[in-house]
């Protein structure tokens, strides 16, 4: 194959429009069409006189076209294409599907010279319309296309987005006007093309949100699911970002593509390394006035589903509350109607004349009033009613309360796991703990310390660790030395980075070798680390060298080292 025809043939693969394929078979005559059908029919055409439509929503090579290729070879072209043609141009497009087929046929007639792959016979649908760019045509070949592509369910998310965005463009020319997510929906139904206007609504986010930043990502199958957590952690950070922006020029949306363009070549692409980037980038933008962990606990899509579950279950709490007591009320009002019926018939029975002993042995009851007796015993009988007494003085819940399994406080279970009661703001919980324990004055940088000791299990306590690490080496210029040290999963261990030159000023190194020696990349290694007593005790002659914060972020770190190690 000659270099021409090789090139041609790539650009066809990569479904490009291209110029004109030329037969060069000696026994080949060109011909130009000179009219145009107005019906529906059978015709014969050349590869010379096919393009691919332009709008085509695939905008990838077919993943099977190696497969059609083969069997198009083998057997010949079982499946003839629709074709239409607007109106003045000399070439034919495809109108609803085909275009993987006719890429084929023309890398076969490349390396063939097969004039069977040459000229093929289509179907030709009359162009839609007068003009050529009538609107209502290029509608019927962009739904075309799509309702052949889900009939095979060969479009990845984005492809399928696109298409559906430009038919967008195309109803609000035709109608004149913007339409809503649900409107869209209601014409494509119309069209015989059946979309909910909830995943209208979706790949329009994401055209609008992903796509600019991370094409390749998409391109290359990106699905549901985590298109789905990026636009909710896109919402918890946005809505995170307007509540602790505080003073400073850096924008949502310019963190937003920084973080997401970093990940554009990542393959396979991972949504929690993409979290991880978008927290520091926010953290850093932020100058440390919010944790990494506050924002983490914020933004992560788990942690805002634990949240909610336990703010939910607050409220079932409350209600079964609500409930028991309604139930004790109602028993308390039964019991005392009981006794006060009781009591009243007592009093009745007293004040009546009370026959003498021997009269009252020697009496019995006759068969009429035995009879009554028996036929409504309640009516008579003030033993009976008393025996009923303490059914209904039971106080014990009814079965169908006390049947009822118990079930998780996860309100109490998050504040247990976590430190933080859900409901309430993160940033004043942490500051009330601070100032519980006298540490509001270490309440502040990357990873304010409201506790010293306290550890709660399901923190990221290496996250921690890492935030703590590069707060106290800030302190003594040494930041760019912590390095974050990247796992599967992501568990922001960091380790000390090896310095360029030596450390010639005392401090400085020692605390290089404090942070070396607390590294939670590797918990089993036992590096010893000499302290100038000075640097952290001060002296008659000198301050410390370590301020009151840094000495308690440093207190916190070696409590969350050796946790961490204990775990090992």
């Amino acid at each position: 194959m000659n270099s021409k025809n090789k090139k041609l043939t790539d650009a066809i693969a990569r479904n490009l429009n291209v110029a004109p394929m030329v037969n060069s078979s000696p026994s080949y005559t060109a011909t130009t069409a000179t009219h145009y059908p107005a019906t529906s029919q059978y015709i014969t055409v050349t590869l010379d006189k096919l393009r691919p439509y332009e709008h085509n929503p695939r905008k990838t090579r077919n993943p099977n076209f190696e497969m059609i290729k083969e069997s198009i070879r083998r057997r010949g072209l079982d499946h003839k294409p629709n074709i239409t043609q607007r109106p003045g141009e000399p070439f034919y497009i495809i109108a609803d599907g085909g275009n993987t087929r006719i890429q084929a046929l023309k890398e076969l007639f490349n390396e063939t010279q097969d004039q069977r792959f040459w000229s093929i016979e289509c179907q030709y649908k009359p162009w839609k319309g007068d003009t050529a760019d009538s609107v209502e045509a290029e509608l019927d070949l962009l739904i075309g296309h799509l309702i052949e592509n889900d009939t095979r369910a060969d479009l990845t998310f984005i492809e399928k987005a696109l298409g559906i965005q430009q038919a967008k463009e195309y109803y609000e020319k035709k109608l004149d006007r913007e339409l809503s997510s649900r409107e869209l929906s209601s014409e494509l139904e119309n069209d015989g093309y059946i979309i909910s206007h909830t995943l209208v609504a979706k790949m329009e986010k994401c055209v609008v949100t992903l796509y600019p930043y991370i094409p390749s990502v998409l391109f290359n199958g990106l699905g549901h699911s985590p298109i789905d957590k990026l636009l909710s952690i896109r919402s918890n950070a946005l809505e995170v970002w307007q509540q602790y922006q505080f003073e400073t020029d850096i924008t949502f949306e310019a963190i937003w593509e920084n973080s997401l363009s970093r990940c554009n070549e990542d393959n396979p692409f991972n949504v929690k390394t993409f979290q991880d980037a978008l927290i520091n980038e926010m953290t850093d933008a932020l100058e440390g006035k919010v944790s990494y962990e506050m924002l983490y606990m914020e933004v992560d899509l788990d942690e805002r589903k634990f949240q909610k579950l336990a703010k939910k279950q607050r409220e079932i709490d409350e209600q079964t509350k609500h409930s028991q007591q309604d139930v004790e009320k109602f028993q308390q009002q039964q019991l005392d109607k009981i006794q006060a019926e009781t009591k009243d018939t007592s009093s009745s029975t007293s004040s009546t004349t009370v026959m003498p002993p021997q009269a009252e042995e020697s009496t019995t009851p006759s068969e009429d009033e035995h009879s009554q007796t028996l036929e409504n015993p309640a009516k008579n009988d003030r033993t009976l009613q008393t025996e009923s007494v303490p059914h209904l003085l039971n106080t014990e819940p009814t079965p169908a309360v006390s049947d009822v399994e118990p079930v998780n406080n996860l309100a109490q279970q998050f504040a247990q796991n976590y430190g933080i009661t859900p409901g309430m703001s993160i940033q004043a919980q942490r500051e009330q703990q601070a100032v519980a324990n006298g540490l509001e004055f270490a309440c502040v940088g990357r990873q304010p310390v409201a506790d010293i000791w306290q550890i709660y299990p399901s923190r990221q306590h290496k996250a921690e660790a890492y935030s703590l690490a590069l707060d106290i080496a800030e302190q003594f210029g040494l930041e760019e030395l912590v390095e974050h040290i990247v796992k599967e999963p992501v568990d922001y261990s960091f380790q000390m980075k090896t310095p360029d030159k030596e450390l010639e000023d005392e401090t400085r190194r020692s605390i290089y070798e404090l942070l070396s020696m607390l590294q939670t990349h590797d918990l089993t290694h036992s590096d010893v680390c000499f302290l100038d007593t000075a640097l952290l005790l001060g002296s008659a002659e000198r301050e410390p060298k370590v301020d009151d914060i840094t000495l308690v972020k440093i207190f916190r770190l070696i409590r969350l080292v050796r946790h961490l190690r204990a775990s090992v």
